[in-house]
């Protein structure tokens, strides 16, 4: 009983998992299209397993010459260890085709048609190995080696059963052998009209995959950006809000939250348009990314306040820009339209304290906005 504990304690152990992926990082290394390359070649060894076997049950029922089978299944080993040997080497990443798909079908083909001549009574199983490894190479292979290895394993294939038509014609008749070539090239002809189809396939899905992600990168664009202005809307600004805060509680930089209202906005909607009000809101979101720190971020609060997010990096103050842009606006006419109209506005802010909701800080800004307009307007606040 205490054995049986301590092995169930052994494979309940954490330590287990931890083996196994020592054990699969040394047989395959860390490198993920490695990985994938000796992936492929485990789908080769399935193939090359199940063809040693039926080579063994042949020489054991007396079909195939023991020692044939013997070469055969030596030959076959040194196929899936050389092949192994140069992928974990890394000497397959000199190649054009770092996979060596198509060496890898070439030799498996010759050594299934090899297999073919010496299993005499059962050969016909062997047929069906060619087909297994030409359709695993439609996955690796383009559609042009596809069709040059379906090529070479009928004119193989033609080779091997004439020399078996001509040494064995017992258990090769000719008739049949005919029957045989027939069936392989009909399917190896099928493989490589799929192999072409199931290349467009990829192309057409490759090519859907890549619009469907730039449609989706639009829409999650449109999704974080103010129409109009093309800045940042108010959904992205909480976000980018947030992320710093949470940086400032790691250690980053603090940073002050700024609202800006443009004054007299309506009266601009009224005397002049809803277009004019809208070119002075381009306007103003323009100027304020050519005037602003690249360190600093606005967006598009609604209608027509802006909010800030302003990182404070010393010896730096975060409201010169604001102040800035105030005296840039009024140089430059709202719009080529309105060249008389200057835009103004009014700003708050609030200095983002430790530990605070950032609810909390936008509201603190908004009050400072408030004492801003109540104070006559084309001012900035700082509470």
């Amino acid at each position: 009983m205490p054995t049986q504990q301590a092995a169930t304690a052994a494979l309940d152990s954490p330590q287990l998992p931890g083996l196994t992926t020592r054990l699969a990082d040394a047989l395959l290394g860390d490198d993920s299209r490695q990985r994938l390359t000796l992936a492929l070649l485990g789908l080769a060894a399935l193939v090359t397993a199940t063809v040693v076997l039926l080579l063994l049950y042949a020489a054991r029922i007396g079909a195939a010459d023991v020692q044939q089978v013997g070469v055969l299944t030596v030959l076959y080993f040194v196929f899936i260890g050389g092949f192994y040997g140069l992928i974990r080497s890394g000497l397959n990443r000199h190649c054009a085709d770092p996979t060596l798909a198509m060496p890898q079908t070439l030799i498996a083909q010759s050594l299934i048609g090899a297999s073919y001549a010496v299993t005499g009574p059962v050969h016909g199983a062997t047929l069906i190995m060619l087909s297994l490894v030409m359709v695993f190479g439609m996955f690796s292979l383009r559609p042009a080696s596809v069709r040059i290895a379906c090529v070479y394993t009928v004119t193989l294939m033609g080779m091997v059963m004439v020399w078996c038509v001509q040494h064995q014609p017992l258990h090769y008749p000719a008739r049949q052998e005919v029957f045989n070539f027939a069936l392989t090239a009909i399917v190896m002809l099928a493989i490589s009209q799929l192999s072409g189809q199931l290349s467009d396939m990829r192309t057409r899905l490759k090519t859907q995959k890549i619009a469907l992600e730039q449609a989706l990168a639009h829409i999650k664009e449109m999704a974080a950006r103010d129409e109009l202005t093309g800045l940042p809307n108010r959904r992205r600004m909480m976000t980018l809000l947030q992320e710093h805060a949470t940086r400032h509680a790691r250690g980053g930089p603090r940073f002050f939250v700024c609202i800006i209202d443009l004054d007299h906005f309506k009266s601009i909607n009224d005397t002049y348009g809803h277009a004019a009000g809208d070119a002075v809101l381009r306007a103003f979101a323009t100027q304020a990314q050519v005037v602003l720190r690249t360190t600093d971020m606005i967006g598009r609060w609604g209608g027509e306040e802006f909010l800030l997010l302003l990182t404070e990096t010393p010896p730096g103050d975060p409201t010169l820009g604001v102040a800035r842009l105030r005296e840039r606006l009024a140089e430059l006419p709202a719009s080529p339209a309105l060249y008389d109209l200057r835009v103004r506005f009014s700003a708050g802010f609030a200095r983002y304290e430790d530990g605070e909701p950032i609810d909390q800080a936008i509201e603190r800004a908004d009050r400072a906005l408030y004492a801003a307009k109540s104070a006559g307007r084309n001012r900035s606040v700082v509470l």
